[in-house]
């Protein structure tokens, strides 16, 4: 039988924790625990996983408040009874809370141990928080009021360490003993003491975990946490350690209460994967960011060879907005081919499917990531008129197939050098920024990212529940949102397009990668005010989907004209017009012609224009300096005069 082996409360959240030996429980948690929170000028909080040295900070319970101590700091008593009545705004994890303000001495002093300008505010009468997707109510803890772990899991992970480590840098609350390692993940419902506990939900592990609370330093190989991802890892890439728990009523707790289960529950179901060498990726990043971010991390193990395609069959399709949903895909065969499963974040998946008896070619961005390569899957918005987004939603249905290539494109993690990121999207733009997000925080990168999503109102907003889990994870992750139509009373972000005021918000704008991804016509307001703000046109990289013609075209070109049109590398001459696409009118002719997207993005169907004229719809698809070497993208050009053309060299 289980029994309470330890009580810790964290007055202040992200410093050092208190062990007691019996606590009242009341509906936010215990009494005390994160009922301070530190925040910047911005009213954003900070916390230990991007000011490691907070968990030094050590708190201590006085009768009329607590007496702090950290290095080479004073002793600083903070009296609830010098809290000002002023409140003020601060967002812990998408969630705007009101707190009440310390006095100047103690803003002064966390600011001068922290080395910025920053707040201590308490969790006071006026301050009130509601996490989303739960009825309960939290103080400034991350989502949750309590975290439950056993002795015995932990024992089983030191099992696997070269160096153990002590239960404080999981920052449970409740400690449990004399059951089996992991023997939480079974439970349901609890009593311990005088209180029943709902377990909610398994605790996600971050970056926070390898910070060592006697050193406020982060281990130089990332553990345990690199450890716990090789047998802790979910398919979705959580790394779950630990269980939270919602109290469902009042009482005592004490040291040595019995622990009754009341109802379990299945555990979860965890990937089977080596553990990562999170060391040698982060060697490497510190001299090349460009290729350890996009390293391969997970087992590949049982890998199907390379081919050239592959059909895949659907798992899964979610609801993801009243517009949007997402496609799971696995091998048909078995394992995904080995060039299927190295991509790299923010690649697109080009395809066929059949529509109406005929074989339609798509291609749409991936919104999985290559460090969870059990899968790949898209997010597809439904479009007016879209023939493909259209039939995915309303007739494609688990167990259908498509035939896909391997994940291909040029917008990805591996173009950027700078230690911060801005992944600017809007619409379903976003579905680049979930796989470079998703492949950020599974590789524990520790440079800044800032995501800043554009959406028409908050029931557009796609996957925000896991783009927010996702930034708390990765620890040192800003999230903005702004809605350019409509918007609830109680939101509290950005509303309208946008704009420099917005883009203010982000310091130093000019030392980081800005990856833009949505219609050209965001992408090119984007690419305008981030230079306006000093960003250098070589770290802005974009995507965008849709076309317009970036010459105008001349009324007289509205006739329709032959012309001479020579593939010079298929050894074929036609009679062509002004009309149709290169493409278009190599195909008709019977020709074998690269191609992909169709729709100037992607690159596929480049070729050389040898002599002649053509009228370019569409260059996103051609790196720098391209076009000035004279290549085109057959699917978005058309003749103006005779034409010469021949195969683009490939890579």
């Amino acid at each position: 039988m289980a029994h309470l082996q330890q009580i810790s409360v964290y007055p202040i959240k992200s410093t050092a924790g208190i062990q007691l030996s019996s606590s009242w429980v009341d509906p936010i948690g215990l009494p005390y625990d994160r009922r301070f929170v530190i925040c910047d000028q911005n009213g954003q909080f900070i916390t230990a996983r991007t000011q490691p040295k907070l968990c030094l900070v050590q708190a201590n319970l006085t009768p009329d408040g607590l007496m702090l101590t950290a290095p080479d700091m004073p002793l600083l008593a903070v009296r609830y009874s010098q809290c000002l009545d002023e409140y003020q705004h601060v967002t812990v994890w998408g969630d705007t809370i009101l707190g009440q303000r310390s006095h100047e001495s103690v803003d002064h002093w966390f600011s001068q141990f922290l080395g910025q300008p920053c707040h201590l505010l308490f969790f006071g009468e006026q301050s009130n928080r509601q996490v989303k997707n739960t009825t309960n109510p939290v103080a400034f803890a991350d989502g949750y009021p309590l975290l439950l772990i056993s002795q015995a899991s932990l024992d089983d992970l030191n099992s696997r360490l070269k160096q153990p480590i002590s239960m404080r840098q999981f920052r449970p609350n409740i400690v449990v003993q004399d059951c089996e390692p992991f023997a939480e993940d079974t439970w349901r419902h609890i009593r311990i003491g005088e209180v029943e506990f709902e377990l909610t939900k398994p605790c996600t592990r971050c970056v926070f975990t390898t910070v060592d609370p006697d050193t406020g330093e982060k281990h130089s190989q990332l553990e345990p946490l690199a450890t716990l991802k090789s047998y802790r890892q979910i398919a979705k890439g959580d790394v779950l350690f630990g269980q939270n728990l919602i109290p469902l009523n009042q009482g005592q707790i004490r040291f040595g209460d019995q622990v009754t289960v009341l109802d379990r529950q299945f555990t979860p179901e965890f990937v089977n994967v080596k553990a990562i060498s999170l060391s040698n990726a982060n060697k490497k990043s510190n001299v090349n960011k460009k290729q350890s971010t996009n390293k391969q991390t997970a087992d590949t193990a049982g890998q199907a060879p390379s081919v050239e395609q592959a059909s895949l069959v659907c798992q899964h399709i979610y609801d993801e907005t009243h517009d949007v949903k997402t496609f799971v895909f696995k091998a048909k065969s078995g394992n995904l081919p080995e060039n299927f499963q190295h991509y790299q974040a923010g690649q697109h998946l080009p395809f066929k499917l059949t529509i109406d008896g005929k074989t339609v070619n798509a291609i749409y961005t991936l919104s999985s990531s290559p460090t969870r390569n059990q899968s790949l899957t898209i997010t597809v918005k439904r479009v007016p008129n879209g023939k493909v987004s259209n039939f995915l939603h309303d007739h494609f249905n688990v167990g259908d197939e498509i035939l896909a290539k391997a994940p291909n494109g040029k917008f990805h993690l591996g173009n950027i050098n700078q230690q911060r990121i801005l992944l600017l999207s809007a619409g379903s733009g976003i579905t680049p920024m979930l796989s470079m997000l998703k492949a950020l925080t599974d590789q524990c990168d520790n440079r800044e990212v800032i995501f800043f999503h554009s959406a028409r109102s908050e029931k557009d907003l796609i996957a925000l529940d896991e783009i927010t889990a996702l930034a708390k994870q990765h620890g040192n992750c800003k999230l903005h949102f702004t809605l350019t139509q409509s918007a609830l009373p109680q939101w509290q972000d950005f509303q309208g397009h946008l704009s420099a005021s917005m883009l203010a918000v982000i310091p130093d704008i000019g030392s980081l990668d800005a990856m833009v991804c949505g219609p050209q016509g965001f992408r090119d307001s984007a690419k305008d005010l981030l230079m306006a703000a000093g960003l250098p046109e070589s770290q802005f990289h974009f995507e965008s989907f849709g076309t317009r013609p970036t010459d105008k075209k001349p009324a007289t070109e509205s006739l329709l004209a032959q012309v001479n049109i020579r593939f010079e590398s298929w050894d074929k001459a036609v009679l062509g017009n002004t009309k149709e696409s290169v493409l278009d009118q190599g195909e008709a002719a019977g020709l074998i012609m690269p191609y992909s997207c169709r729709g100037g993005m992607c690159g596929s169907c480049k070729v050389k224009l040898d002599s002649g004229e053509v009228r370019q719809l569409a260059t996103d698809g051609l790196m720098p300096g391209e076009q000035e070497q004279g290549y085109i993208l057959a699917c978005s050009c058309v003749p103006k005069t005779d034409i010469v053309i021949s195969k683009a060299p490939r890579k």
